[in-house]
């Protein structure tokens, strides 16, 4: 089977600013490549220099040093003049706060990017109509920004995106503003659109939710570069950098209520993670029944990233002597993540889960 081309290519990008004295190093050597086709998100706290990249992408500004092609084009080292046009044929973006003009219609706000490229008003209505259809908006043509609600704006917002028939769609936060349920019907149509016009998206977000729910590939960085990149999955369920653990430890983290702990029986705590949806608790009664040691699960839970499985498991495990070390050792080798936690831990964890809640 043929394997995609290269359609972005991003080597040891740099984005230097000087701000009085002092130089910011928004990107300090980035490397990125993106295949045609692909849903790859990138991903970082604020000030990683996530949507410098993004930027980048979008030709709307240009690097102090590396490597930069897109499609083919040097993006990196065009004019001014030439970046303006290779964004306009190329490049579809889509903003966090929609950036729709309120005086005009639906249809025109889709419509205008076009009538600035000086496309005629027969054609430009036909591409904004066929976009507003393609995000389900077909009925809304004459409705203004305030007639519709934030969902309905984000669409109207893809929809502009679409109307030049780009080869990538970039995303800067396009459902951060968002509730969940309107959230997931976004990404839902971003994920058709992406399989079904063959567009590659790169979508920047500081969210694991919609990470983990559409992206084929993820980036993740760190003080402007990129600190660990690959499959979605395999990113999530055995994160390497410190970044990535502590992103993922903040979602997937320990639940058990910090007023349970202090009543806990004396025992080994350890966390288990699996991968697959399959359960453990066949393996942790046999493994009882075989060392005659107490297993009581404190916390499950099963995280889906696509299609794929990261099964959670907290377990207290109760015995004494060579049983209770072949008893682990045992756990141990099922799993593909073992870990002991001490009752401190358990504390600090739960209660930032509930503060993070709060």
């Amino acid at each position: 089977m043929e394997q995609p081309a290269q359609i972005i290519t991003v080597a040891d990008l740099k984005k230097y600013y000087t701000v009085g004295p002092n130089t910011v190093k928004a990107l300090d050597g980035v490397s990125l490549d993106v295949k045609s086709g692909e849903f790859v998100g990138v991903m970082g706290r604020s000030g990683s220099g996530k949507s410098t990249l993004l930027n980048m992408l979008a030709g709307l500004e240009s690097p102090t040093d590396g490597f930069l092609e897109i499609d083919g084009e040097p993006v990196g080292i065009l004019s001014e003049r030439k970046r303006i046009q290779f964004r306009r044929n190329s490049i579809g973006f889509v903003f966090q706060s929609y950036n729709l003009m309120p005086q005009y219609t639906t249809l025109e706000n889709v419509a205008l990017p076009l009538a600035i490229r000086g496309v005629s008003k027969r054609v430009r209505d036909e591409l904004a109509e066929e976009a507003l259809y393609r995000v389900g908006l077909q009925d809304n043509l004459r409705h203004r920004p305030s007639e519709l609600s934030g969902g309905e704006q984000q669409r109207v917002s893809i929809a502009r995106a679409l109307a030049n028939k780009p080869e990538i769609l970039l995303c800067d936060e396009a459902t951060s503003a968002l509730d969940l349920e309107t959230t997931e019907g976004i990404l839902a149509l971003l994920q058709r659109i992406n399989r079904e016009l063959g567009i590659t998206i790169v979508f920047i977000t500081h969210q694991l939710d919609v990470a983990k729910q559409i992206f084929d590939r993820v980036a993740v960085m760190e003080n402007g570069v990129v600190v660990e990149q690959g499959n979605t999955f395999d990113v999530f369920s055995a994160p390497k950098h410190p970044t990535t653990k502590a992103l993922v430890e903040r979602y997937l983290g320990i639940a058990v209520p910090p007023q349970l702990v202090p009543s806990l029986p004396a025992g080994t705590i350890v966390e288990l993670r699996y991968k697959g949806d399959a359960a453990l608790e066949p393996l942790i009664s046999q493994v009882a029944q075989d060392y005659g040691v107490s297993i009581d699960v404190l916390h499950a839970n099963v995280e889906y990233f696509g299609s794929q499985a990261i099964g959670i498991l907290i377990v207290l495990v109760s015995g004494a002597g060579e049983p209770l070390l072949q008893a682990l050792d045992t756990l141990r080798t099922h799993v593909f993540s073992y870990r002991e936690l001490d009752r401190g831990q358990l504390v600090v964890a739960a209660e930032a889960a509930d503060n993070q809640e709060a």
